[in-house]
């Protein structure tokens, strides 16, 4: 069984609509020496409640079946610029609509289909070898996740630049089923930033939870999803106090702050005010209670992470730069990469990879 939460969030993603096409956007097969593979359930609810503790301007919500997607924040500029990845040769065949490299008769016929939607104002063909160099310099100190990513898991793109008021769902309606598509995603603006003032957040078992932390039992399908086939237990006062107190005890804490599910709830409705659909499927009691930590500046977040992630109570625990940087792998590069390989945790203190543009600014 499913939990209530993740079945109201997949009908509310799938009815709100999608700028990312389901049917072809997910993990990258890579080399047999390393696979990429996510739990797309559990990418979808952390990264809901972890935006909507932050002021972030955008937030990857993905799912197993029809609504992989990033769900902008903030209003749209008036030029929209939307990604059309192209099915690489690490693309999973099991998991996508792909069956190899887009060819090259594949690519102009993607191209001739985009020249008739209205309000296409410019595409630009990326190939794999220069968005392979802008990924390498981007992620330059983050050793970790080079290591896991190499060119052929980088998908030729296509950069579409859309007139004012124009949806970006047209694009994705006018490339559905089109062999060679891997993807289709609206792009961040360059300058976007996540604001934040927490850099830790670290959520809390809920009753009936489907994690694995919390005590659930789930069966795996073999293809990135599961099926939870016995509920978790929720955080008892005893625990909480005890995890309040480790938070407090552990060097480079600064600050520690709790947010209750219905703060947790208001948050998310501020954040997603514009989206109907999300919030009528979303209920005070679907948000986890929550400590949100705010680290010293030469703090070692990896060793704080770790440590609370074996706390019992504790459902999962997010860096806020792996969340932003995870966000920008798929928005720039078309890569769904597991936070194993983004931000590898309990490294020696300076050898974390870079989050990015701090996330605690502001």
């Amino acid at each position: 069984m499913n939990s209530a939460m993740e079945d109201r969030l997949r009908e509310a993603l799938a009815e709100a609509g999608a700028t990312v096409d389901a049917s072809t956007l997910r993990p990258l097969r890579a080399s047999e020496r390393r696979r990429f593979r996510v739990d797309f359930r559990l990418v979808a609810v952390a990264a809901t409640v972890v935006l909507a503790g932050a002021a972030t301007t955008v937030g990857l919500l993905s799912g197993p079946g029809d609504e992989n997607r990033a769900v902008a924040a903030d209003p749209p500029p008036a030029e929209r610029k939307v990604m059309v990845f192209l099915c690489a040769k690490s693309s999973d065949r099991e998991q996508t609509s792909c069956q190899g490299a887009v060819s090259e008769e594949e690519t102009q016929e993607i191209v001739a289909k985009l020249k008739q939607v209205p309000g296409v104002r410019e595409i630009i063909s990326a190939d794999k070898s220069t968005v392979y160099a802008d990924f390498r310099r981007d992620f330059a100190r983050n050793k970790a996740l080079l290591a896991a990513v190499d060119v052929d898991d980088i998908p030729d793109s296509l950069r579409l630049t859309l007139t004012e008021g124009v949806d970006p769902l047209r694009v994705k309606e006018a490339l559905r089923g089109v062999q060679g598509v891997l993807g289709v995603q609206e792009s961040a603006s360059d300058d976007a930033t996540p604001v934040s003032k927490f850099d830790v957040s670290v959520f809390l078992c809920s009753p009936s939870s489907g994690m694995t932390s919390c005590g659930a039992e789930r069966k795996s399908d073999g293809k990135g999803s599961f099926t939870v086939t016995k509920e978790g237990r929720g955080v008892t006062p005893e625990q909480m106090k005890a995890i309040q107190k480790l938070i407090l005890s552990m060097p480079g804490v600064k600050d520690v702050f709790f947010e209750s599910q219905e703060e947790a709830y208001e948050n998310f409705r501020r954040l997603y005010k514009d989206n109907k659909a999300l919030l009528d499927a979303t209920k005070v009691s679907d948000m986890p209670q929550s400590f949100r930590v705010t680290l010293l500046p030469e703090a070692d977040w990896s060793k704080v992470v770790s440590r609370l992630r074996r706390e019992p109570g504790v459902s999962q625990v997010v860096y806020q730069g792996c969340a932003y940087d995870r966000g920008r792998l798929i928005d720039r590069y078309g890569l769904i990469v597991p936070e194993s390989k983004v931000c590898p945790t309990a490294r020696r203190s300076g050898e974390h990879p870079d989050p990015g543009p701090s996330p605690t600014a502001g």
